[in-house]
């Protein structure tokens, strides 16, 4: 039950957000200064496509090695 609850308030909050953004993106609210509202937006996708490659870095990095056992020639 609480999941659906947490679910149902994660979507409520995305959809405001995007109706949000989207009016104030086009000058139809004017919440915060356009330009702001563009540079946070590319310093947010920048941050994001920095931390996606610090996580798989780390995942690689940490990641237990596999030997493979390989069969050279000759027997079963």
């Amino acid at each position: 039950m609480l999941v659906r609850v947490i679910g149902a308030s994660m979507l409520s909050i995305g959809l405001l957000g995007v109706f949000l953004y989207t009016a104030t993106f086009f000058g139809l609210l004017r919440i915060v200064d356009q330009d702001l509202l563009v540079r946070a937006t590319v310093y947010a996708i920048a941050v994001g496509i920095l931390a996606v490659i610090s996580i798989l870095g780390y995942l690689a990095l940490t990641a237990p090695v596999q030997h493979l056992k390989v069969n050279r020639g000759g027997g079963r």
